[in-house]
Formats: C-alpha cells, structure tokens, sequence
C-alpha cells in the first residue's frame, strides 16, 4: 500500500476493499459452521430499579470518601489520594 499526503492511493483503498471483503466471508463461513445465527439481545434494565454504589455506609467510610472528594477537586498530592484509598480498601 501507498501513501499519498495523509491519504490512500486508488490501488490501495481497492486492496483494503478486497481485504474487508474476504474479512466478511470468513466471518460469515464460520458463523455458518456453528449454526449460531441467532443472536440474543442483551437484557434490559429495569427502570423502576436505580443501581446502587457499593459503599458501605459507616461513618469512617463516608468521610474518607468526602475528603477524597474535596482534596481531588483541590489537585492534592496523589500520594495522599492513594494513601486515602488504601485505607478505604482496609
């Protein structure tokens, strides 16, 4: 393949072409040997449920969790930041 000027040549977008092509077959050879042609959907969630944030909810949690908050939006030191997460990870 050639490059001319930030873009692809005639005979190099043709190959591409061909390539993507013989791409598609072979994906389509394959899916066809393992009869897999129906495709599920994937769930839908349930908008009455909200997701909840896996946090415990005692005291101590809560307030590293604030400070954390607060010193990330002030761009403190990460070593802090990071020393803050390990002891939440305690």
């Amino acid at each position: 393949m050639k490059w001319y000027h930030n873009s692809y040549s005639e005979e190099a977008i043709a190959e591409m072409q061909k390539e993507a092509e013989e791409r598609v077959r072979k994906m389509q050879s394959r899916q066809r040997l393992t009869g897999e042609e129906n495709f599920s959907r994937p769930p839908l969630m349930n908008p009455q449920k909200k997701p909840s944030l896996p946090i415990r909810g005692d005291n101590d949690t809560m307030i590293i969790l604030a400070l954390l908050w607060l010193l990330w939006n002030e761009k403190a030191d990460r070593k802090l930041l990071l020393a803050l997460l390990y002891i939440l990870l305690q």
